[in-house]
């Protein structure tokens, strides 16, 4: 009897085993296909279309699943790499950027059964297929006219805008919010480039700006920034990068960056697809309370003025 009990027990032991070890083994996502559809600018514009793609990389690595990006060299790539991503039997296809916002919602209507996303979307209402990702820029370029204003004498600063889209606008409000909470004299030049992919144009305005006895410029287009810098270094002055960290381009130029976490919520969005909790029709906010946003913390900034900033957001989280 007691044989038979100790066969019984050994074997509950094992069922229990098997059970547990296949509750333990991951869903196979290797037949599920993420495709990006870029802005213009590409997909090493050093700005949101490379940290889009970085998110897809890591969702890929940690969740086994296939990626792919197609770039869009003009305005009307954006309707045709669409239809393409579907043709492609995409699971989930992520536009990235405002400008894509018209061209996704025709596609979501299009193709009702497709499951879409975008970064920085705009729309009077969000179509039921597609989840609207969008970034507190406004509170990024805060932290960035912060650091900016404490960090350098004169009241002179300048921006440097691709294309005024809501992104791009609030940057440039957060950055003179920042400016003007540390130095109410401070007076801020603004001009825009038409373009998220011309240096030339950025470099231009940028040269222009620089003669005009301005220190420091906030550039928040994509290619265009690169220009910017690129003055910066010519005639010593400074620059401030936005949506990824950006001082390693230039580390005695580019005093700080307004980050937005792009990849993050790229990961995140693949994830809630996979999981089967991505929620159509409605636009997630990604900010400093979510550690969605931040700032650069770079070489350039004094201890005192980084312990201000972050005093500064531990304030705005408690909120």
């Amino acid at each position: 009897m007691r044989k038979k009990l100790s066969i019984i027990l050994f074997i509950l032991i094992i069922s229990i085993f098997t059970v547990a070890c296949s509750n333990k083994k991951e869903k196979d996502n290797s037949n599920v296909l993420v495709t990006l559809v870029l802005d213009k600018g590409g997909v090493n514009d050093e700005s949101f279309n490379q940290l889009a793609w970085e998110g897809a990389k890591k969702a890929s690595i940690e969740y086994g699943i296939k990626i792919k990006y197609l770039e869009s060299n003009t305005d009307a790539d954006y309707k045709s790499n669409l239809e393409q991503a579907v043709d492609l039997d995409s699971n989930l296809i992520i536009a990235v950027g405002f400008n894509l916002s018209e061209a996704l919602k025709e596609a979501a209507i299009y193709y009702p059964k497709s499951s879409f996303a975008i970064i920085d979307g705009s729309f009077d209402k969000i179509p039921e297929n597609v989840t609207n990702i969008n970034f507190d820029e406004g509170e990024a370029g805060y932290l960035a006219g912060l650091a900016s204003a404490k960090t350098l004498d004169g009241n002179k600063f300048g921006f440097i805008g691709g294309i005024s889209v809501p992104a791009v606008e609030n940057y440039k409000e957060g950055f003179e919010k920042g400016l003007l909470e540390v130095n109410p004299n401070i007076e801020l030049s603004v001009q825009y480039a038409n373009s998220f992919s011309d240096a030339a144009k950025g470099k231009a305005i940028a040269t222009q700006m620089y003669n005009n006895d301005i220190n420091c410029i906030m550039s928040a287009g994509g290619g265009v920034n690169n220009g910017v810098y690129e003055v910066a270094r010519e005639k010593g002055k400074y620059a401030v990068g936005v949506d990824m960290a950006q001082n390693y381009i230039s580390p005695k130029v580019i005093l700080t960056s307004a980050i937005k976490k792009v990849d993050v919520g790229v990961e995140n969005t693949i994830k809630s697809f996979l999981d089967n909790n991505l929620e159509g029709g409605t636009t997630i906010i990604y900010s400093i309370k979510n550690d969605g946003v931040t700032y650069e913390k770079t070489d350039l900034l004094s201890d005192e003025t980084i312990k201000f900033i972050d005093n500064k957001m531990k304030e705005l989280k408690s909120k």
